[in-house]
């Protein structure tokens, strides 16, 4: 009798004990917030933005896109990297993300502060001028760098972004100097190319819309082959200038996020990608989308980290100003 009174009263303990205990959270039950580390109206800003829109209808809650520009992206990202490991603030970045750690002395965070969930694309560097420009090809650009140091201005979207280890990969292939701008993002550096304050910047294939408009002028564009979203632009290497250099795209969360919520991340960033309405307005910038596991942007950053120190190692200066 005793022993099934224990019995009897362990199991109204394990139903006491479910009761109280609640079931797993559904991911995500909260608004979410997608930190993008550069200024409003780059390309960065747009796959934010497009991508936020496709998961807001899918989850049913809010995905707001928060534009933090600055510090070479270390303003955004250090916001992403104290944030609370629950999958509900995310960082879009770009190269700088791979530049930081190695080009700068200090750091407002852990280089391992974050965990790769999903590398979204590539996009091949591409040298554009204003169209009202008197610099009409590579030889004109060469010229006016050559002139005296530093005459040729270059702009970025930030210390040791892309569009800067581009520009100080060519000078130092090329033999000049140059004088490197950085803003808070494309979209302001893009308006001094435009209004004449500088000579260019390394961008990519998504300023052809601006090239076929009018408004820019392509002179080169870093890729091993002729690129299919630049159609008619040469490449570095046709020109006698062996620069091949692009940046990347990708998301991540803070370190610590639970696998189940990257995973689940991972496979719904992955569904945007196979939405029509998200996947054209992406496929506007010319972008080679590559998805893939978090395992394999995780390899992908070591690989990108290597080469970046190879190259530092070989006297090229990426120093931030």
């Amino acid at each position: 009798m005793r022993k099934r009174m224990f019995a009897m009263a362990a199991i109204f303990a394990t139903i006491a004990l479910q009761a109280a205990t609640p079931a797993a959270a559904k991911y995500p039950n909260q608004p979410v917030t997608i930190i993008v580390p550069y200024a409003p109206g780059g390309v960065t800003d747009l796959y934010g933005r497009s991508i936020a829109e496709y998961l807001g209808r899918t989850w049913n809650v809010p995905v707001i896109v928060k534009n933090e520009g600055g510090g070479g992206t270390m303003i955004g990202t250090q916001t992403v990297a104290r944030a609370e490991p629950d999958g509900n603030t995310i960082l879009l970045t770009s190269y700088a993300y791979t530049s930081n750690p190695i080009v700068r002395k200090d750091m407002s965070y852990a280089p391992d502060a974050l965990r790769p969930v999903m590398l979204l694309g590539n996009s091949a560097n591409m040298l554009v001028v204003s169209a009202k420009s008197d610099l009409h090809t590579l030889d004109d650009v060469l010229a006016k760098a050559r002139k005296s140091p530093g005459n040729l201005r270059l702009a970025s979207s930030g210390v040791a972004s892309s569009p800067h280890i581009a520009a100080e990969l060519w000078a130092h292939s090329a033999g000049v100097q140059i004088t490197h701008v950085p803003y808070r993002g494309t979209a302001p550096a893009m308006n001094d190319v435009l209004a004449g304050q500088v000579d260019g910047i390394f961008d990519g294939p998504s300023s052809m819309s601006s090239v076929k408009a009018g408004r820019l002028r392509a002179i080169a564009i870093a890729s091993a082959e002729p690129h299919p979203g630049a159609p008619g632009v040469p490449t570095f290497r046709s020109l006698g200038e062996d620069l091949v250099f692009g940046s990347w795209f990708g998301f991540f969360v803070p370190k610590g996020t639970p696998d189940t919520i990257v995973n689940q991340l991972n496979a719904d960033l992955r569904h945007a990608l196979a939405d029509a309405r998200t996947r054209a307005a992406i496929d506007t910038t010319a972008l080679l989308v590559q998805d893939g596991t978090p395992q394999q942007f995780a390899d992908f950053l070591d690989q990108e980290s290597r080469r970046l120190k190879q190259l530092v190692q070989s006297g090229a200066d990426f120093t931030p100003q």
